[in-house]
């Protein structure tokens, strides 16, 4: 909602339009001097990677940005704008990179199974089949045990850990 004094009001507090879009604008020039600094060639190319970075990811980032920046007091944008003028490039790019690196999901590592997936699972299903033909629950995880080519061990793991597999097949 913007207000006769041409401000933008918000629930936390208030933003002028013009300090917003001044504050816009040092972010695309940012971005922009970054991107120079670190692709090499003529200013024809300058003009085709700005329109690339204007058009491609930053464009999305943006209006995260602004709605981020909506909520906060003009005294705070005034500080943003001000640490933004004073960083160089390349402080700029490595504190973009370590807030970047910090948000990507992380690698789910271990080892890999040593049956895959449906095997487990079929083998499971097995277990329970079988369970009811043989005289006892040890005896039904030896026949499938065997038939699988797994050990006996293994495949109790396996069965004591039924309800994850099955959850991942989902």
């Amino acid at each position: 909602m913007v207000s006769n004094s041409g401000r933008i009001v918000t629930g936390k507090g208030r933003v002028r339009q013009e300090l917003l879009k001044k504050l816009i604008d040092k972010y695309w020039d940012v971005i922009e001097r970054s991107a120079a600094r670190m692709l090499p060639g003529n200013p024809k190319e300058k003009k085709i990677w700005s329109r690339m970075i204007r058009n491609g990811p930053a464009k999305n980032v943006i209006p995260a940005f602004v709605a981020r920046l909506k909520h906060e007091p003009d005294d705070k944008l005034e500080a943003v704008l001000a640490e933004l003028d004073s960083m160089q490039a390349d402080e700029l790019m490595r504190k973009v990179f370590k807030l970047g690196l910090a948000q990507l999901p992380k690698k789910r590592g271990g080892r890999p199974g040593t049956f895959s997936l449906d095997v487990r699972q079929k083998a499971i299903q097995d277990v329970g089949n079988e369970y009811s033909r043989c005289d006892s629950f040890s005896e039904a995880i030896d026949v499938v045990a065997a038939r699988y080519g797994m050990t006996p061990e293994y495949l109790c793991k396996l069965w004591k850990n039924r309800k994850r597999l099955r959850h991942r097949e989902a």
